[in-house]
């Protein structure tokens, strides 16, 4: 039985570093697919969602987020 080997290409491999270095940080978070989280200076739980160098939208908290993430990517099917 031979094992396929998944190539990635650059783009995906800075990603997936990026998402390796931030994976345990404890305010914010970064995806797989480029999506970031990123505190708002000034209060303790809203983030800005970043995707592609834009922000997309001012949210709350992590929860609401990492929520808006996942309908986002149903989206973009």
């Amino acid at each position: 039985m031979s094992t396929v080997k998944k190539t990635l290409t650059p783009e995906q491999k800075e990603l997936n570093s990026i998402y390796n270095h931030y994976k345990d940080c404890e305010h914010g978070f970064a995806t797989k697919d480029g999506y970031y989280g990123v505190p708002v200076m000034g209060s303790n739980t809203k983030l800005a969602l970043i995707h592609k160098g834009d922000i997309i939208k001012i949210c709350r908290n992590e929860t609401s987020a990492r929520n808006l993430v996942d309908r986002l990517r149903g989206k973009k099917d």
